[in-house]
């Protein structure tokens, strides 16, 4: 009778510090306040991933302003797109997709001429631009016109509210290239503070103007990759974007997804000089960058490189628009298991408590830790398997309360 006396009062106590627990890390993770921690958990499950999906096929040319740089001027000037965009036919890239703007103040007509002649030798659905969409409140009407190159997509469910909105589209790529139908996407929206997203790596590939939704460039690429139209796109936010093609991209409820970091070292990055070399005196990894479906053209100077990945590393954005292609080409798509997931691992990690503070304190304390132990390996296996995780500061919190209260209030084996 004693020891069933003293195991209640350990497992109400034990049970009233758990949905102490609960509370208290529900509370903080809604303000944010184990951002950082779980960002660190999950780089930490992505570095212990050993399985591979099929292996992405983009290659970022970088345009850099470096000693070696190819170009005469800074910026580049139109002659300098039209000589790459001609350069790169030769390689037969199932899509170019240019991340810089298209745009040049007092340009000579000629140059621009000169592009636009290059760009057209592409096929419809060869070649994408990128451009910057504004939030402005004071501005009432937008660029309509050119609302049919952003390709909207109508088969929508879910609130668009939460989409990042935009009301113009500032600068415009330049209009001999809008005028033969080149599309674009948009590369980034200046939003409004409360569209901000504070993750880095999370992208938006949705954007909103009035009551369309367009894709971004991103999204945008791997639909003209796969030669997708945007009546074959149907759209659930806060689930998914499905293609008629069978492709699945997991979003949130604004239409952001997240950028699997583990990808980078299978992006191919060359420098853009490499075009002005012959076939023959490119190397074999070369010849294949260059024979990637996607060529992404992108701006990746010192100063572009502001965006936060991981170690004090800082990226461009043209280099996370590759990572994001890459995430969708390869299928490795992070996701957070749902609540009712979570409900069910806390219940079970708080039922193994309750069996653990019965037993003598040197083997509640020893079997806390193999549960921790065990936790671990089975979340790493989980992520290896889907890229699921759940969120480890309430499981982690659970059972450091166990290996405490069965330290603190099991008995000891007796002599």
């Amino acid at each position: 009778m004693d020891f069933q006396v003293s195991y209640k009062k350990k497992a109400t106590i034990f049970l009233i510090l758990c949905v102490i627990i609960i509370s208290l890390i529900r509370r903080e993770e809604n303000n944010g306040t184990f951002s950082n921690f779980n960002r660190g958990y999950i780089n930490w499950l992505i570095d212990t991933k050993k399985v591979k999906a099929e292996p992405p096929s983009v290659t970022l040319l970088r345009i850099s302003n470096s000693e070696n740089s190819i170009f005469q001027e800074w910026p580049p000037s139109p002659i300098d797109y039209a000589i790459i965009l001609k350069n790169l036919k030769e390689y037969g890239a199932k899509l170019v997709a240019i991340e810089p703007i298209m745009a040049w103040n007092n340009a000579d007509e000629g140059l621009l001429e000169t592009l636009r002649t290059a760009s057209l030798k592409y096929n419809k659905g060869e070649l994408l631009m990128g451009s910057v969409f504004q939030m402005d409140q004071s501005v009432s009407t937008s660029n309509d016109q050119f609302i049919n190159l952003l390709d909207p997509i109508s088969n929508i469910t879910g609130d668009i509210k939460g989409v990042p909105g935009f009301t113009m589209i500032d600068p415009l790529p330049d209009r001999r290239l809008t005028s033969i139908g080149i599309p674009f996407g948009f590369t980034s929206i200046d939003m409004t503070e409360q569209d901000k997203t504070s993750h880095p790596l999370k992208v938006p590939l949705l954007g909103r103007i009035k009551e369309l939704v367009v894709p971004s460039f991103t999204l945008k690429a791997i639909m003209m990759e796969q030669g997708i139209g945007s009546n074959e796109v149907t759209i659930d936010l806060g689930d998914k974007i499905v293609f008629a093609s069978g492709t699945t991209i997991p979003i949130d409820t604004q239409g952001y997804f997240e950028a699997f970091t583990g990808s980078r070292p299978d992006i191919d990055k060359e420098d853009i000089s490499i075009l002005s070399l012959s076939q023959e005196e490119l190397d074999k990894s070369q010849l294949k960058s260059l024979s990637n479906r996607i060529i992404l053209v992108g701006i990746d100077t010192k100063n572009e490189q502001i965006i936060p990945f991981r170690f004090g590393v800082n990226i461009s954005n043209a280099e996370r628009t590759a990572l994001s292609i890459a995430t969708i080409q390869s299928n490795l798509f992070i996701q957070s298991f749902s609540s009712f997931s979570e409900y069910f691992v806390w219940i079970g990690i708080i039922l193994i408590g309750l069996y653990l503070i019965r037993l003598k304190r040197s083997k509640a304390v020893a079997r806390s830790i193999i549960t921790i132990i065990i936790y671990l390996a089975v979340s790493m296996v989980v992520f290896q398997s889907n890229n699921h995780w759940v969120s480890p500061m309430t499981p982690m919190s659970l059972m450091i309360c166990i290996l405490i209260t069965s330290w603190t209030l099991c008995q000891r084996i007796e002599e």
